[in-house]
């Protein structure tokens, strides 16, 4: 290619032959590794743009069919294979012949090994944000730590609590003095008259079984003022309820 456009054409087209499948996990799962190879002429070097397929763990893969779990058994030796050879370039600066013998794609890779003093690394990792894929971003970014040199460092683990909310108290539960706080200031306290007409031992369970027409004659036979205690006072125990629902 001697233009960007035709550059572009010629990586869609090999992007079109990658061997690609449905999964569990994904609609479209890589089955190979996609290896680019970009030699610059003027500088007689080389940019090797090496795209992963993802490794698979064997809970994941139990239901795929035995062509699938072989392509996952040999996606992921060659992954290990890649992770070896990253490991002994930045322990010892060298790789022996044997580590990057051992996979298809160390083998292309075998360049960058053997010329390791002149090469230069980078990885890129894509994760998911989803909490039900953290065990597979972690998986990935501890990969990608290897890749990079840098999997011997200590890893730290945070526990992270989760705060609970506290639990509100449903109406039925309140006491004399709740049902009265409560009829005190719900609606700004347009209902504290309402105090005068029941006893004072009126607990939250005599008042969630108020019906709407024994609300209209605490309210002095107002429908409109009746109708609206009522509708406030269920209101609340929507929201007690609510709260206590599993989110």
């Amino acid at each position: 290619p001697k233009t960007p456009e035709e550059l572009c054409a010629v990586m869609q087209m090999a992007q079109s032959r990658r061997a690609t499948s449905a999964t569990d996990a994904n609609a479209v799962s890589s089955r190979s590794h996609s290896v680019t190879a970009l030699r610059l002429l003027h500088s007689e070097g080389q940019l090797m743009l090496v795209d992963c397929a993802g490794t698979e763990r064997r809970k994941d893969s139990m239901y795929h069919s035995k062509e699938r779990q072989q392509e996952g058994a040999e996606i992921n030796a060659s992954l290990h294979a890649l992770k070896e050879c990253v490991r002994m370039l930045t322990t010892q600066q060298r790789v022996p012949s044997h580590a990057y013998r051992a996979s298809s794609l160390t083998k292309i890779l075998a360049d960058s090994f053997i010329r390791a003093g002149e090469s230069r690394l980078a990885v890129i990792c894509t994760t998911s944000p989803c909490a039900s894929d953290t065990e597979h971003t972690v998986g990935t970014m501890r990969m990608g730590m290897a890749l990079g040199g840098r999997g011997s460092e200590h890893e730290e683990k945070q526990v992270v609590l989760q705060m609970k909310r506290p639990r509100l108290l449903h109406p039925k539960q309140w006491t004399p003095e709740q049902v009265a706080e409560w009829l005190t200031n719900v609606s700004n306290g347009q209902f504290q008259s309402v105090l005068d007409a029941i006893p004072s031992n009126f607990t939250g369970q005599m008042l969630v079984r108020l019906a709407e027409g024994r609300c209209v004659q605490l309210c002095g036979g107002s429908e409109r003022r009746g109708r609206c205690l009522f509708d406030l006072l269920h209101q609340e125990i929507q929201r007690v309820e609510s709260s206590r629902k599993p989110t």
